[in-house]
C-alpha cells in the first residue's frame, strides 16, 4: 500500500505540481508516518486503508484484488474488478467520442482500463471529494493513466466548473461520460448538478444545429453582402486592455443595458451611470434609452436577422460606436452614430477573410447579443460588469421595458381582435416555459431559450473564476432570474463612487491611435484566392461524383477509381475552401435524413459509393451558392 502510494503520488506531483501543492493539506496522515520502503500484510493493508478511508468498506475480491463498498453498496466487483473494467473499455471499443468523462472515481479500474486502450483519448476525471480520489490512489497503480497526454483531474472543482471546462476540452457533443450509482452516490447532489448541466449542454448543442439549419443561407447572404465593410473596418480589438487597471486608476467598470423590464427602474439615473462606467447598450434596449436623452458609449448588435436590424431603424446616436458581427443584417451599417467597428467573424467566410489579414477581435458568442456585450466588457478589461434588465424571465409578468421595439410594434399592430395584451400573452405562456427564483427566492417564469442564456453565463462565469484578477459581474437588480456567479449590486452603492470621466476619456484616445484599415489592394487578392479555392473544390468534387457514379453502373476499374477517390478525398478535406462551405453544408442531422431516404445497396463498395455520391452533391450544393454570392460582388 505504502510503495503504491509513494509511486502514485510522485507522478502525480511531477504531472500536477499546481494542484499537487492545493491538495497537500487534505493528504491522509500515513503518508508522514510510514516509511516508503515499509512492507505491511494483507491484514494490515485492510486495516490500514479502512482507517485512513472510513467511507468505503475495503475487502479483497477473489482473485486478490482490492475491492470497496459504500453504504452496503458495491462500488467494484467483488470477483474480479480489473475484469469488470477491461470489460466496460472492450464494449467501447469503437466509441467515436473524443473525450472520455469517469464520473466519481470509485479506486480507479475504469480509467486505467481505458487508458491502457485509448491513450490518445482526453480523460476527465471528475472527483468533488479528494478523498476518495486519494483513497483510489491508495489502492491501485495510476501508471497508465498519469501516462495520458491529454488529462484533466478536476478533483474539487464545482459542477459550473466542470461543465466549463468539458466545454473547453470539446463539448459535451463529443464525450461520452461513464459512472455507477455506487461510485456517485457519496456526492449525489454534486452529480445530479453536473448531469444537468450536461443536459443542458445537449439542449444548447441542439439549438444551434437547428439555428445552422435554419439561418445557415441567411448568414452567408449577409456575410457575402457586407464583406466590403470587413475592409473599410477596424475591430473590436483596438479597444482591448484599455480599461485595464494601472498604477494611477483601478479598471473601467461597464454597465451593460438589456431590454427586460428592470431596465425601467434605472433609466432615470442613466447620465450618473455614465459618468461612472462605460455603458454598453443591446440593441434592443436602444430605443428605450434614447427616449431619455442618453446615448451609450457602445451599441452591440450581432443577430443577422431582418427584424434585429429594425431596433436601429429610424434611430441615431451621433456620440455611440457600434459593434457588429459581420453577417448581421446590411441596413444595420447605415446607422449613423460616431464608429463602427467589428468583431471577429461567427462565420466560415469572415474567418478565412481574417486568417489572411489580421483579427477584428474575437469575443465568444453564447447565443445571445447580451453574451457577446459581456464579453466585450471582459476583453476591454473591467474587472467590475453591471448587467441592468438582464432579466432572463418575466418579473411581476412583464415581458419587455416600455418603450422597446418590441412593444412598440405590438402596439402599432394590435387592433380589436388581436390586441396588444393578447401578444403578451403568447410570449408568457407559449414557450415551454418554466418557474425558476429570482434573488430574492421569489418565483419568475422563464423559458429553455432565456435558462440556456443564463447557463451559458454560469459556466462561463465559473470558468474565469480561478483566474488572475478575473472580472466580478453583478446585478443591480432583485427581481430577474438567479444566476450562479452574478451577484446583486446595489444601485445605490454605484452612483455613491466618483464620476471618471477624465479615465473614460483617455480610454477613447488610446484605442483610436490603434484604428487602423485593410489596403484594398490585399483585401481584393483575398477575395481572388477564395474564388479560385472554389473553383478547384468544385472540380474535385464534380470528378469525384463522377467516379461514385461509375462505381455504381459497375465500371471493371473500380480498384482504380477507389485509389483515384481517396486522393480527391484528402484534397477535398484539406481545402479551405470546403471549410467556409461548412456553413451551408447540411448538418449532420439532416445529412443523416437524407441518407435515410437514400436507397443504398446491400454491397460494401457500392454502399459507400452511394453514401459517398450523396455528400459529394450536397458539397456541389453548397459551392455553387458560395461562388453565387462571391460573383456577384
Amino acid at each position: 500500500m505504502i510503495s503504491i502510494w509513494n509511486k502514485n503520488i510522485s507522478l502525480f506531483k511531477n504531472r500536477f505540481p499546481a494542484l499537487y501543492e492545493i491538495l497537500l493539506p487534505q493528504f491522509p496522515k500515513f503518508i508522514f508516518e510510514a516509511k516508503a520502503t515499509a512492507e505491511i500484510s494483507n491484514d494490515e493493508f485492510l486495516k490500514t486503508l479502512n482507517e485512513q478511508f472510513p467511507f468505503y468498506q475495503f475487502a479483497f475480491a477473489k482473485n486478490g484484488a482490492i475491492t470497496a463498498s459504500e453504504n452496503s453498496l458495491a462500488i467494484h466487483s467483488s470477483y474480479n474488478p480489473q475484469r469488470e473494467a477491461e470489460k466496460t473499455a472492450e464494449t467501447n471499443a469503437t466509441s467515436q467520442k473524443e473525450i472520455f468523462i469517469f464520473a466519481g472515481i470509485g479506486l480507479g479500474y475504469l480509467p486505467q482500463a481505458f487508458a491502457k486502450n485509448f491513450p490518445q483519448k482526453t480523460f476527465i476525471i471528475l472527483e468533488p471529494d479528494a478523498r476518495y480520489f486519494f483513497a483510489a490512489m491508495a489502492c491501485i497503480d495510476f501508471s497508465e493513466i498519469f501516462k495520458i497526454e491529454n488529462l484533466l483531474l478536476l478533483i474539487g472543482a464545482s459542477a459550473e466548473q466542470a461543465a466549463a471546462l468539458v466545454e473547453n476540452a470539446g463539448g459535451f457533443e463529443n464525450a461520452q461520460v461513464f459512472f455507477t450509482n455506487a461510485q456517485v452516490f457519496h456526492a449525489q447532489k454534486y452529480f445530479e448538478n453536473f448531469f444537468a448541466l450536461e443536459n443542458q449542454n445537449a439542449q444548447k448543442a441542439q439549438a444551434n444545429t437547428n439555428t445552422l439549419e435554419r439561418f445557415g443561407t441567411l448568414w452567408l447572404k449577409n456575410s457575402a453582402r457586407n464583406l466590403q465593410e470587413m475592409q473599410r473596418l477596424c475591430g473590436v480589438n483596438i479597444f482591448f486592455g484599455e480599461a485595464k487597471s494601472t498604477e494611477k486608476n483601478s479598471s473601467i467598470p461597464s454597465v451593460i443595458l438589456a431590454a427586460g423590464p428592470t431596465l425601467q427602474n434605472v433609466l432615470p439615473h442613466l447620465a450618473q451611470i455614465k459618468e461612472r462606467a462605460i455603458l454598453i447598450a443591446l440593441d434592443t434596449s436602444l430605443r428605450a434609452i434614447l427616449r431619455v436623452g442618453i446615448e451609450p458609449d457602445f451599441i452591440v448588435i450581432t443577430d443577422p436577422q431582418f427584424w434585429a436590424a429594425q431596433h436601429l431603424a429610424g434611430l441615431s446616436s451621433p456620440s455611440s460606436i457600434l459593434i457588429l458581427e459581420n453577417a448581421v443584417y446590411p441596413s444595420a451599417f447605415r446607422f449613423d452614430c460616431r464608429k463602427k467597428i467589428l468583431i471577429s467573424s461567427l462565420f466560415p467566410l469572415g474567418k478565412f477573410i481574417e486568417s489572411h489579414l489580421g483579427k477584428k477581435g474575437e469575443l465568444a458568442s453564447g447565443g445571445s447579443v447580451a453574451t457577446t456585450a459581456w464579453e466585450f466588457a471582459r476583453a476591454i478589461g473591467s474587472e467590475k460588469i453591471f448587467f441592468v434588465g438582464l432579466d432572463l424571465g418575466f418579473p411581476q409578468k412583464k415581458t419587455h421595458i416600455k418603450g422597446s421595439t418590441f412593444e412598440e410594434a405590438v402596439h402599432t399592430f394590435s387592433n380589436r381582435i388581436a390586441c396588444a395584451e393578447t401578444a403578451l400573452c403568447k410570449i408568457l405562456f407559449s414557450a415551454k416555459n418554466q418557474i425558476a427564483r429570482d434573488y430574492d427566492g421569489n418565483e419568475i417564469i422563464t423559458d429553455e431559450r432565456m435558462k440556456l442564456f443564463a447557463n451559458w453565463l454560469e459556466s462561463k462565469i465559473a470558468s474565469i473564476s480561478q483566474e488572475k484578477n478575473h472580472a466580478r459581474t453583478f446585478t443591480f437588480s432583485r427581481e430577474g432570474l438567479f444566476i450562479n456567479g452574478i451577484d446583486f449590486f446595489s444601485l445605490e452603492e454605484f452612483l455613491a463612487l466618483p464620476p471618471i470621466t477624465e479615465q473614460k476619456n483617455a480610454f477613447f484616445e488610446c484605442a483610436e491611435k490603434k484604428s487602423s484599415e485593410y489596403e484594398k489592394k490585399e483585401f481584393d487578392k483575398v477575395l481572388e484566392e477564395l474564388k479560385k479555392q472554389f473553383e478547384e473544390l468544385k472540380k474535385n468534387s464534380l470528378r469525384a461524383k463522377t467516379i461514385c457514379n461509375d462505381i455504381l453502373c459497375g465500371d471493371p476499374r473500380a480498384k482504380t477509381l477507389l485509389s483515384e477517390l481517396d486522393s480527391l478525398d484528402s484534397k477535398i478535406l484539406s481545402s479551405d475552401a470546403k471549410k467556409v462551405a461548412a456553413l451551408v453544408f447540411p448538418t449532420q442531422r439532416r445529412l443523416d435524413e437524407i441518407l435515410a431516404k437514400t436507397e443504398i445497396p446491400n454491397d460494401a463498395i457500392l454502399a459507400n459509393a452511394k453514401k459517398s455520391l450523396v455528400i459529394y452533391s450536397e458539397l456541389l450544393n453548397a459551392i455553387d451558392l458560395y461562388l453565387k454570392f462571391l460573383h456577384s460582388l
